[in-house]
């Protein structure tokens, strides 16, 4: 059986802005919009690694909502959403069926990339 492709998003962020809203409020934005998953990996990494990480999970999480049809609004934050990488590195997305019943039966395709001074995600949901 194939999958057929169901939704595709994309997003770029500005790390210097990321960096910005990081400064000023620390612990409040990481608890707002990353999962307990991404945070623990947050603060594992080297200092130079930690804005860029933010940049590249908070661009995929807004892919994700836009190749999901719905944006972040209907109940799904962006700490509903971990952007997490296995062990070989590739990046992969977790929701909790909890906040969307149906994410089961979707399989997220996800790339990530960052360039000074920007980071950008694209996003492919098949069935």
């Amino acid at each position: 059986m194939s999958s057929m492709i169901i939704g595709i998003g994309t997003d770029i962020v500005n790390i210097e802005r990321i960096e910005r809203i990081f400064s000023k409020y620390r612990d409040s934005f990481l608890n707002k919009n990353f999962h307990a998953l991404e945070i623990e990996k947050f603060y594992s990494l080297v200092k130079e690694k930690q804005v860029p990480y933010l940049a590249k999970r908070f661009a995929a999480k807004e892919a994700v909502s836009k190749a999901l049809g719905t944006g972040i609004a209907g109940g799904l934050s962006f700490s509903d959403i971990a952007i997490i990488n296995n062990s070989s590195g590739l990046p992969g997305v977790v929701i909790s069926s909890e906040k969307f019943p149906n994410i089961a039966q979707h399989k997220f395709q996800i790339s990530l990339s960052d360039d000074h001074p920007f980071a950008v995600a694209f996003v492919v949901m098949t069935r």
